[in-house]
């Protein structure tokens, strides 16, 4: 990443609580502007800032900006409290124009024939191993941000060692926060789901889910009538914060199973790939 980049989240960073009050708090920091004394791999490179967060179970994270190959491409690399070891080193960034994220692939390469498995640990406790974490612009956004830091180092050790006491699977994506909450929001649209569902009941008399076939009334009686979950088919890639309008059209009615495995992978599947899903499972 640019410099400047690398300055801005230092000084965000450098401006959370030094207090245990908060989610994570700001233990040390080191500002040298050519690192030393921290830890052979990170000594003597051009540094923005060293910072030591520690979570409420006194869990701490070293998060560095840092040029770690000397070529003027700032990285974030992550060591553990122990300074034993880097956990990640990030440097590629995407800027749309609106929300410029981080990118970083867990890739492990250790020589005894579990890497596939590493991966679908790692796929199943991230929900995938391309991560992307939006870089914070603002100081409300720094707590989601160092958040985002943890659970990637948590789920890199624990994948890494294919430890049994596996991390909890995330329910969300750290992909584009603001076109996270917007493609919700437009699931959560009762007007347009009330005209998604009047559609369908007028079509067939039912409300069946589009990927499986369930039937909440066939199943549950009177308590499932009319009950069904609407989901958003456009990709979140593809969305546009400028008040794009959401058409009846845009959605597809599934049941609360098909709703949670469409959000399951990332990127997020399409009805049509989760159709073929239960086709193979079925056949």
């Amino acid at each position: 990443m640019k410099i400047q980049t690398a300055k801005k989240i230092a000084n965000l960073l450098s401006s959370v609580s030094t207090t245990g009050s908060a989610k994570y708090y700001l233990e040390k920091c080191i500002n040298q502007k050519t690192l030393s004394g921290f830890h052979q791999w990170a000594d003597d490179r051009p540094c923005e800032g060293a910072f030591l967060f520690k979570n409420k179970a006194d869990k701490g994270l070293w998060i560095l900006l840092i040029d770690w190959q000397k070529i003027d491409n700032f990285y974030i690399v992550l060591f553990p409290e122990s300074k034993y070891g880097p956990i990640a080193e990030i440097h590629r960034v995407t800027d749309t124009g609106r929300e410029p994220a981080l990118h970083w692939r867990y890739s492990p390469s250790k020589r005894d024939s579990k890497n596939n498995e590493r991966k679908a640990y790692f796929s199943e406790a991230f929900l995938s191993t391309d991560v992307q974490i939006a870089i914070p612009r603002r100081h409300d956004e720094v707590e989601d941000f160092v958040d985002e830091l943890f659970i990637l180092s948590e789920c890199r050790a624990k994948a890494d060692a294919l430890d049994p006491d596996r991390p909890a699977s995330r329910t969300g994506f750290p992909e584009g926060k603001l076109k996270e909450k917007l493609h919700l929001s437009r699931e959560r649209n009762q007007e347009l789901i009330r005209q998604a569902k009047a559609l369908a009941s007028s079509k067939d008399g039912s409300l069946k889910c589009e990927c499986c076939g369930f039937d909440f009334l066939e199943k549950y009686g009177e308590v499932g009538r009319g009950f069904i979950e609407a989901h958003h088919i456009k990709p979140i890639s593809e969305l546009h914060d400028n008040g794009e309008e959401t058409k009846v059209e845009d959605l597809a009615l599934v049941c609360s199973n098909c709703h949670r495995m469409l959000h399951r992978k990332r990127p997020w599947l399409g009805v049509g790939e989760l159709n073929k899903l239960l086709s193979a499972k079925s056949g």
